[in-house]
């Protein structure tokens, strides 16, 4: 039992005074001065970082110019002055120049979950309600659960000629 106590104990010290070289390297190593103007990610990475205000403003301007009177941005943020809390929205699609029910228009898709049913038709209720939309539709098949809802929601805008 001796000599196998004196034998781990050996294998322990050979461990620790293999280990000491590195122990002395990793102080050197993390506390070094890095040069400043040294570049450490990938530049694809700060590329695409970069071009995101481009791309949204492209964007932007795409919403913009797809509605002649009022632009895309006024009836997103009217859609979302009638959002109540318990509703969220996954997705918002503009469609331009869409025949809907024999007139032309813009027609906005909407889809995200609703927690409850009753926040889910007062939501569609003050859709309808407002005088900025031509005409608001609701599936029957979005109120078919009681509770977190996944609904979609046709907007028609008419065109003003």
């Amino acid at each position: 039992m001796i000599i196998l106590l004196i034998l781990l104990s050996f294998s322990f010290l050979a461990g620790i005074i293999m280990l000491l070289p590195a122990y002395f390297m990793t102080p050197g190593h993390f506390f070094m001065k890095m040069p400043v103007n040294q570049n450490f990610s990938e530049p694809s990475l700060v590329e695409q970082i970069l071009n995101i205000p481009e791309e949204i403003n492209s964007k932007l301007n795409i919403f913009q110019s797809s509605l002649v009177n009022i632009s895309a941005t006024e009836y997103l943020s009217e859609i979302i002055n009638y959002l109540p809390g318990e509703v969220t929205l996954d997705s918002i699609n503009f469609s331009q120049d869409k025949n809907y029910k024999e007139s032309d228009g813009t027609l906005i898709t909407i889809s995200g979950v609703a927690i409850n049913r009753d926040s889910l038709v007062s939501f569609s209720n003050l859709l309808k309600n407002s005088s900025t939309f031509s005409e608001v539709n609701m599936p029957v098949s979005s109120l078919a659960k009681e509770k977190n809802l996944p609904f979609t929601i046709n907007i028609f805008i008419e065109k003003k000629q």
